[in-house]
C-alpha cells in the first residue's frame, strides 16, 4: 500500500513538473535567442571597458538592447526611409545565391503564422496523409485549377511541416479555427477541449 502511495505521489509529482519545466525551458530558449541578438557585441563593450564579464549581466544587458534593437527596426520599417532600405536590402538579399531561395520562404511562413488577418482567409481542413486511413489536420494556402496547396504543420513546432498537393475532393473541411487547430498540433493533442473534441467527432 505504501509503495502505490509513493508511486502516485511520484507520478503525481511528474505531472506536475514536466509541463511546468517544458514551458520554462522554452521561455528560457526564447529569451536566449532574443540576447544573443547583441551578445557579442556588449562581450566586447565589457572586454574594452575592462569591466569584470559576469555571465548573468551580460545575459541581461544583451536581451534588453536585443529589444530595443527589434522595437527600433520595427519603429523603421513604418517610416518612408526604413520602408525603401528595407527594400533595398532586400532587393540584395535576392541577389545571393541560397540566401534567395530561403529569405523569401521564411519571411513568408513567419508572416502567415504572425499576421491575424491573414490567417483568417486560410480554411482548416482534414486530409488522408501520408497515407490511406491515416488523417491528418491541415491547412489550406492556395489553389490552382486542379489541385489545392494543404500545408500540414508539424508538432510541437507548426512553423515547420510539408505543403502537399491534392485534389479538391481529397480535402475535408472541418470546424476548427486556425488558433484551435494550432493549439491542437502543438501540444500533439493532448490539449482539448470537450467544444474542440466534438468538431473532431465528426471526421
Amino acid at each position: 500500500m505504501k509503495k502505490e502511495i509513493k508511486k502516485k505521489y511520484f507520478i503525481t509529482g511528474i505531472v506536475l513538473l514536466v509541463p511546468l519545466w517544458i514551458t520554462l525551458y522554452i521561455i528560457w530558449l526564447f529569451l536566449k535567442l532574443i540576447s544573443n541578438i547583441s551578445t557579442p557585441f556588449i562581450i566586447t563593450f565589457f572586454y574594452a571597458f575592462q569591466i569584470p564579464e559576469n555571465k548573468f549581466l551580460i545575459f541581461i544587458f544583451s536581451f534588453i538592447i536585443s529589444l530595443l534593437i527589434i522595437y527600433f527596426i520595427g519603429f523603421l520599417a513604418n517610416t518612408v526611409i526604413g520602408k525603401n532600405l528595407l527594400k533595398s536590402l532586400e532587393e540584395y538579399f535576392y541577389k545571393i545565391p541560397i540566401i534567395k531561395e530561403i529569405y523569401p520562404s521564411v519571411k513568408k511562413l513567419i508572416y502567415f503564422f504572425t499576421e491575424q488577418n491573414k490567417l483568417k482567409n486560410n480554411q482548416v481542413v482534414i486530409v488522408e496523409y501520408p497515407r490511406k486511413g491515416c488523417y491528418t489536420i491541415g491547412i489550406i494556402t492556395l489553389k490552382t485549377e486542379t489541385k489545392v496547396g494543404v500545408f500540414i504543420p508539424s508538432t510541437p513546432n507548426p512553423t515547420t511541416g510539408y505543403l502537399i498537393f491534392i485534389s479538391e475532393e481529397e480535402v475535408k473541411p472541418i470546424n476548427l479555427s486556425i488558433e484551435e487547430a494550432l493549439k491542437i498540433i502543438i501540444s500533439g493533442g493532448i490539449s482539448v477541449d470537450n467544444f474542440e473534441r466534438d468538431k473532431l467527432n465528426k471526421i
